[in-house]
């Protein structure tokens, strides 16, 4: 993860230009610290008249904006206004008149703490993913932000608080705007971080100081972009998109590295290198790059992708919203579609890739494959499953975002991104690999982050039992580890049921467990809140139950007890027990030993009919 921090001083005309980057790792934070160099090595803010200052600070103890503030904070770097914005920012805009507005807000208000960036949209562009859609309320009069909320995918209504009207005469609401990520900060930022250890994001920060204004006295403004400026995080594959001018003049045809090769601008927002070839009778509908060196045989039709350099692309294929990288080799008859083809790769004859493949460097497709939704590399040092020489697939899972406030599954960004799972045995049949892919994330090994939390949780709840501390400071812990370990909702509800059933002894399994859940139900009351945090539950019980037989023996008693507390539904239970995972051996056997329950459920369903 990169941060990069501006730290203005106005009077010394100097700058000072923070780089963070976070990693788990030693290995990682060498590899990151050498890439960080080499990026900006021949930069021009290394230049000697430079008013600007780069400091690249490598940290292996941050794992979240929070913690990289308290840290900042503890050392004592930032002691005047500025910029926050992530690495994967893409903005044309001017910074230091935004920096003397809110510099002009803390003349008026000596608590103004950050004037947060807003883009107005309109009709949204594909930048304007879901996990981006903001309502703001503001006082008409100042600009001061009263109300702040990230929209998910589900949100049928929202809640206003009544205060809000009643302390300001007008009040703006507003939801046709684009969240920058960029915000201008006071020195007063880093202390409030680490006068709250809760705060793992900028959307905790918001939403403590929108709550508890108060308690902390820091209000927060907002400022709206010019409609010539643009600003927005490269957090999913379409942002990456700069073919619409959304960043003008940060596109193509105004490179300064491709000044021996330049671009060309074409009608319906297509660019072409001067030294790409196209055969007779391709097309390039709309929205295509085209690399120097690439050549495009005949009758190959190319829409809503870019295409890196010296690429080589067969007759009659069809390459549509895919991302296709250097030096890659497609020959003829080839489809590929919604997916991400790395360098060096080659796709034989006849190959299909559809819905959110993902080719790693150096690829080799034998002839006549098709295949959906899967990440495949050239070699692992795991045993998987072997497509040709150098091609090994890997279970895909969408990773793309998270969804903080809502129990929901992963939002679409246009193209589906992968982890590192192992996978199942493949089929050259299309059909059977798209099965393969709807594999749960239950069914793959867990990966570090995940892992880690999951032993957090753990340490919190057995911690936390025998000292017997409030369920409501367990919950804290547990949702500073979650954004901390940056796992998804669907994974807190999984991983913390799991820990739950995990905690008693063999010996006394079920008189421990009932004691221990009597303890803990304000948690599972704070977790497991809808129709789908009770799939995750129910998911938990059945991925323990398979491996450990004290709980399989009293699963019927804890379906009952949680029925009873009104944790679980009876639609939830019923959903579960009627859909086994065919796959799975252990399934339907599980299921049996709890039919005397379901069969009760469904007598007295019939009753009350």
């Amino acid at each position: 993860t990169s941060l990069y921090l501006y730290n203005s001083s106005v009077s010394c005309h100097r700058t000072s230009l923070y780089l963070y980057n976070t990693s788990v790792s030693c290995h990682k934070a060498r590899l990151s610290l050498y890439n960080t160099f080499s990026r900006y090595r021949a930069s021009k803010w290394t230049h000697p008249l430079s008013t600007t200052v780069v400091n690249v600070i490598v940290s292996e103890g941050c794992r979240s904006l929070g913690d990289v503030m308290r840290d900042l904070d503890g050392k004592g770097v930032i002691r005047s206004d500025f910029v926050l914005l992530h690495g994967d920012t893409v903005a044309n805009l001017q910074l230091l008149p935004i920096l003397e507005y809110h510099r002009k807000l803390q003349k008026q208000d000596k608590g103004a703490a950050m004037t947060l960036l807003y883009k107005e949209t309109g009709l949204r562009p594909k930048s304007h993913a879901l996990e981006e859609e903001t309502v703001l309320g503001t006082s008409t009069a100042t600009g001061r932000v009263l109300f702040h909320q990230k929209l998910s995918h589900s949100t049928k209504k929202i809640n206003f608080p009544l205060e809000m009207f009643l302390d300001e005469p007008e009040v703006q609401l507003l939801y046709s705007l684009q969240d920058t990520d960029i915000c201008i900060c006071s020195p007063a930022v880093p202390p409030l971080f680490s006068d709250n250890f809760d705060f793992q994001t900028r959307d905790d920060l918001i939403r403590g100081l929108l709550v508890d204004d108060e308690i902390l006295t820091s209000t927060i403004y907002w400022y709206k972009l010019k409609s010539s400026e643009y600003a927005a995080r490269v957090r999913n594959w379409p942002i990456h998109d700069v073919i619409h001018r959304w960043a003008y003049p940060l596109v193509p045809d105004l490179s300064l590295d491709n000044s021996d090769d330049p671009y060309i601008f074409l009608r319906r927002h297509v660019y072409r290198q001067r030294s790409a070839t196209l055969c007779k009778g391709c097309d390039l509908e709309e929205d295509v790059v085209l690399a120097k060196g690439t050549v495009v045989g005949e009758n190959t039709q190319i829409t809503r992708s870019v295409i890196g350099k010296n690429c080589r692309i067969g007759k009659n294929c069809d390459i549509a919203d895919s991302y296709i990288w250097n030096n890659v080799v497609i020959e003829d008859g080839c489809c590929v579609k919604f997916s991400v083809v790395g360098e060096g790769c080659v796709l034989s004859q006849g190959v299909h890739l559809k819905d959110g493949c993902v080719l790693g460097p150096g690829v080799i497709i034998p002839p006549v494959q098709s295949f959906l939704g899967l990440r495949i590399v050239s070699h692992s040092i795991t045993e998987l499953k072997k497509i040709g020489p150098k091609a090994v697939m890997v279970l895909a899972v969408n990773k793309d975002v998270d969804s903080e406030d809502e129990q929901e599954g992963p939002r679409v960004s246009g193209l589906t991104l992968v982890g590192e799972e192992e996978g199942e045995d493949s089929s050259e049949s299309s059909d059977q690999l798209s099965t393969s892919s709807d594999l749960s994330y239950r069914a793959s090994p867990v990966p570090d982050d995940t892992s880690l939390f999951f032993n957090e949780v753990m340490d919190s709840l057995s911690r936390g039992y025998d000292d017997k501390l409030q369920c409501d400071n367990l919950v804290l812990e547990i949702n500073s580890s979650r954004y901390a370990y940056n796992v998804t909702v669907q994974e807190v509800n999984y991983h913390v049921v799991r820990a739950l059933v995990s905690l008693p002894s063999p010996d006394n399994y079920w008189g421990q467990l009932r004691m221990q859940l009597g303890y803990f139900l304000p948690i599972l009351v704070n977790y497991i809140r809808n129709q789908q945090a009770q799939e995750d539950c129910l998911q938990a019980l059945e991925e323990v139950a398979t491996s450990r037989k004290e709980l399989r023996d009293s699963l019927l008693k804890l379906l009952h007890l949680l029925y009873e507390q009104e944790i679980l539904g009876e639609e939830a239970i019923l959903k579960w027990h009627s859909s086994p995972d065919l796959d799975d051996p252990a399934a339907t056997p599980l299921r049996n030993t709890v039919e005397p329950f379901i069969k009760w459920l469904q007598e007295a369903d019939e009753e009350s009919d």
